[in-house]
């Protein structure tokens, strides 16, 4: 009885805190960009409290069986909402379009296998067969395909975020106004949630009551711990969210789809190539551009009169360096001599970070012992 009133309250309080933040994203003033994000978003918690909704009315109001499989079903909407406001907060341009309608196709496949014995009978023969749901053949088959839907999904999700990291590196000198760490986190978190709800089907079809009691009470509680979590981020974050435009391509094709591409097989070819490594490099050196915090490559390109596909291809080709890691070099060089400068002793770690163009202590540390494998102090100790 214990377990059944912690079951239930931690469902009731999961659902309020879901409405309250899908309300929330629904309402708030946002740029445009982010309004679809937010929609996606604020879709995914509604159908979320949908989903759990049943705690709150099942022991007073009785409603037709019919909503009470769709009310289950709608969950197979969850996988590709979140994929897509994972990939409308990556880039500024995203819109949906017609394409994006073939989503609901795992949806409208479970609807058809439930269609002969239960949407097209009456009333009391969904009754007859919701005694027995999950011994059915249908049940299992929705069982089988929500768990395949949500890991393609999932999959899906990491492999953009993959490419989406790759992306900034190749584009960005500073990953920290963007918002690959938060999509990072919320991938985890629902491969986290995913894994839980694995477990709880699974012991719906094989395990005795008690265990099923279990497994949703710590389901619901990280349920409940996950959206407060989303919460939390909107309130104290609410302009991390900074996209890049989807004409950003990465180097591997930006190299293989261009006609223009330099042949290496030619002797001309790599001198010209070595020739404008060389004009690049004395362009940084002279003016200094890596002390911009937020430099971009085409910020840089346009600064040494380059296309920023020409420019994309010699730093992260033929340099062999992400742009990311091309720039922190001469941050971390400009930081190595300041440390090894007697005059500079009484200069902080934290002045020295941002004089070089570093926004973060936890950056600077990463990149400095990436480089030199220690850190700055004990570097500077050595001196």
């Amino acid at each position: 009885m214990g377990q059944d009133f912690i079951l239930e309250k931690a469902t009731i309080l999961a659902f309020f805190i879901a409405l309250v933040l899908a309300l929330f994203l629904f309402t708030v003033k946002s740029k445009r960009h982010n309004k679809v994000s937010n929609m996606l978003m604020g879709l995914f918690l509604l159908i979320l409290a949908i989903h759990i909704s049943v705690f709150l009315y099942s022991d007073y109001i009785r409603t037709p069986l019919i909503f009470e499989q769709l009310r289950d079903q709608f969950m197979l909407f969850s996988g590709p909402l979140l994929y897509l406001y994972l990939i409308s907060s990556m880039y500024l341009d995203f819109k949906l379009n017609k394409g994006h309608l073939l989503h609901i196709i795992p949806f409208v496949l479970v609807i058809i296998i439930f269609i002969p014995r239960f949407f097209s009978v009456s009333e009391t023969d969904r009754m007859v067969f919701y005694q027995s749901y999950h011994s059915h053949l249908e049940a299992k088959l929705y069982a089988f395909l929500n768990m395949v839907t949500i890991s393609f999904y999932l999959i899906l999700m990491c492999v953009e975020l993959k490419k989406y990291k790759l992306i900034l590196l190749e584009n960005y000198s500073d990953k920290r106004y963007f918002n690959y760490k938060w999509l990072n986190q919320l991938t985890f978190l629902l491969v986290l949630l995913f894994i839980f709800s694995f477990f709880r089907t699974a012991i719906i079809y094989f395990g005795n009551h008690e265990e099923i009691l279990n497994i949703r009470i710590f389901h619901t509680i990280y349920l409940v711990l996950f959206v407060s979590w989303l919460i939390l981020k909107s309130l104290y974050s609410p302009e991390i969210f900074r996209a890049v435009d989807t004409k950003h391509k990465l180097v591997k094709n930006l190299y293989l789809n261009n006609s223009q591409n330099i042949n290496l097989n030619q002797v001309s070819d790599q001198k010209e190539i070595q020739e404008k490594i060389v004009k690049l490099r004395q362009h940084i050196e002279i003016n200094q551009s890596f002390l911009n915090s937020t430099l971009s490559i085409k910020e840089l390109a346009n600064s040494v009169g380059m296309e920023t596909q020409e420019l994309s291809i010699l730093i992260n080709r033929y340099i062999g360096k992400h742009f990311f890691d091309f720039i922190n070099e001469y941050r971390i060089e400009m930081a190595i001599k300041i440390l090894e400068d007697p005059n500079r002793r009484s200069s902080h770690v934290l002045e020295i970070l941002y004089e070089v163009g570093f926004n973060s202590k936890s950056s600077f540390h990463r990149a400095f012992r990436k480089y030199t494998r220690k850190t700055p102090k004990d570097y500077r100790a050595k001196f």
